[in-house]
């Protein structure tokens, strides 16, 4: 076995989450929750117990929630990768990735990342 071969079989194992019994039951709890929320707040909605499902169909107010929630989690995601990039040398990926070194460029100029 090569060095290198043991130095990414170690970086995979520190990947790895032991999946123990207290884990398998945090993870089926945190599932229940999920299903949960989704139900209650479908509920909601095609009962028409929110301002958009009242005033509009309660389709409108599903669509509207999952477009919400998808425009949040790229917003965040955006987020997450402008913070940790900075440390990156943008050499490394400006002609891999133009349009992330335009978008970083843009974002690091000046205090706009502290901003946003």
């Amino acid at each position: 076995m090569t060095d290198d071969t043991t130095k990414t079989q170690a970086a995979e194992a520190s990947h790895d989450v032991a999946l123990t019994p207290f884990t398998a039951i945090r993870y089926v709890a945190s599932i229940g929750m999920l299903i949960f929320s989704i139900v209650i707040v479908g509920a909601l909605m095609f009962t028409g117990n929110t301002r958009v499902a009242k005033d509009a169909h309660p389709w409108v107010a599903l669509i509207v929630c999952i477009l919400a929630i998808v425009w949040l989690s790229m917003i965040e995601g955006q987020q997450a990768s402008l913070v940790g990039l900075p440390p990156v040398d943008p050499d490394l990926y400006k002609d891999t990735h133009p349009l992330t070194y335009k978008n970083a460029a843009l974002a690091f100029k000046g205090d706009n990342l502290d901003r946003y």
